[in-house]
Formats: structure tokens, sequence, C-alpha cells
């Protein structure tokens, strides 16, 4: 009788186990596919996906802690990686513009539409009724998540990796909010062209990067003949806007001549 109920018993918590295992390793290398690195704590990264309406759902892998904690330390991690960014890079702004453009960075907004883009919403241990939310347009479930995974890259792999990483993801696709987007760089430029009787600006897309549903796109903005700037973005309006105010910045430090 024993013997017969251990046969049972056994087949089911190996299947279980396997259950379990595939749940958490298919999540464990779609991470590691976005970083690009090896994984050494892959707790650090399930407990950064897990929601805590996910804790006591009994279809879902025993889990003991949300990425609650991990949000906090990855919110941190983010504003550090990006104010560095702004800082060594945007010398001639003050303190004041440079706070406003790191906020722009990091704004949830921002922050959800990156989470969409490297498919964090299918990684996430949600629970139902917070996946229908998240469907609905709950965009705080998702941008913590991805501040979350920047807080266990950075605990298991280091601020080298972790910068990358948001350099890759938060930051060289959304260069174009390191400008005032209601200005007309497009337009600035123009009147400079025909101020001086210079042929029109040429655009041109050089590079794209990236699947259909989350391309790059790489601008040069040539006048003349002469390269004056190159932009990137997400559409490629915003490229060409950036290369544009890349444009401007270089005529006003007569970086170029015309003749």
């Amino acid at each position: 009788m024993i013997l017969k109920f251990f046969s049972k018993i056994f087949p089911l918590i190996r299947r279980k186990k396997k259950e379990r295992n595939e749940f958490f390793e298919y999540r464990l290398n779609s991470i590691k596919d976005l970083v690009g690195t090896s994984i050494k704590n892959s707790e650090i990264f399930i407990q950064a996906l897990t929601h805590r309406s996910a804790l006591y759902i009994d279809h879902i892998p025993s889990l003991k802690l949300s990425n609650e904690r991990l949000e906090f330390l990855g919110d941190s991690v983010l504003n550090l990686i990006v104010s560095d960014y702004v800082f060594n890079n945007l010398k001639e702004l003050d303190e004041g513009i440079l706070t406003k453009i790191r906020s722009r960075f990091v704004n949830k907004s921002v922050l959800a539409d990156v989470a969409q883009k490297i498919n964090l919403t299918s990684l996430l241990i949600i629970s139902e009724n917070t996946a229908s939310a998240i469907e609905s347009g709950g965009k705080s479930v998702i941008s913590d998540a991805l501040e979350a995974l920047i807080g266990a890259i950075y605990i298991d792999m280091g601020y080298d990796v972790a910068k990358n990483f948001v350099y890759k993801f938060i930051i060289s696709p959304n260069l174009y909010l390191v400008h005032d987007v209601d200005q007309n760089y497009k337009s600035q430029l123009l009147e400079f062209a025909q101020a001086n009787k210079l042929d029109l600006p040429k655009y041109e897309v050089i590079k794209e990067e990236g699947p259909d549903h989350s391309k790059i796109f790489t601008v040069q903005v040539s006048i003349d003949g002469k390269p004056l700037g190159i932009g990137k973005g997400s559409t490629k309006k915003i490229a060409d806007q950036e290369a544009a105010y890349q444009a401007l910045l270089k005529i006003k430090h007569n970086s170029i001549e015309f003749i």
C-alpha cells in the first residue's frame, strides 16, 4: 500500500519540479539574452519579475519575495546612470535643466514603453487581475518591474553591466528627450539655410536597427553636400529633429564653413 502511494506521488513531484524549472528557465534565458551576459544568482532575477499579486497563487511555483525592494534599488541606480550621462554629455546646461532632462528619462510612461519594447511584460510573474490592468493601459507595474530588473542586474553583474543595459534600452532610443520637444529644430535649420542662400537641408536615413515593432532610425542631415548632424530615434521624425539639433549646435559653434 505504501509502495503504491509513493509510486504515484514521486512522478507527480518530478512533473511539478520539471514544470517549475521550465517556468523559470524561459524567463532567465530571456533576461540573459537581453543583458548579454550570464546570470550568477537566478533567484534575484526571479524576484525582479515577481509582482506581489503572484505570491500566493496556487498554480504559480512557490515564490517568497516580490520585486518591491529591487524596484527601490533599481530606481536609484537608474537615476545615477542617467544623471551621469546628462552631466558628462550636456556640459553647457545648468543643474535645473539637467534635472528636468533626467526626469524625462525616468518617467513612468517612458519606462513602460521600454518595458513593452523589450517584451518584459511577457516575463512578469503576476496575477490575472494585474495582467488585465496592464492590458487596460496600466503602466506602473511594468515600469516598476523594469526598475527592479535594473536593480537585479546591478546586484548580480555590477554597475557597468547595468549602465550598458540602461544606455542600450533607455537612453539611446530616447535621445530626443534631451531636447525641448516643443522646439522645431528642422524649421530652425531650414530658416538658417534660406537666410544664407544655401541648399535646403537633406535628411537621409543611414541606418535602421531592431525588429519592425521596435525600430531605431539613424538619420544624417546635410546642407550643400556637407554632413552636419546625425540623430537617432524610435521614429524618423524624432531622428530628423535630433539630427537638425546637432547641426544647429555645429553651426552655432562655427565648426563648419559654407563657401
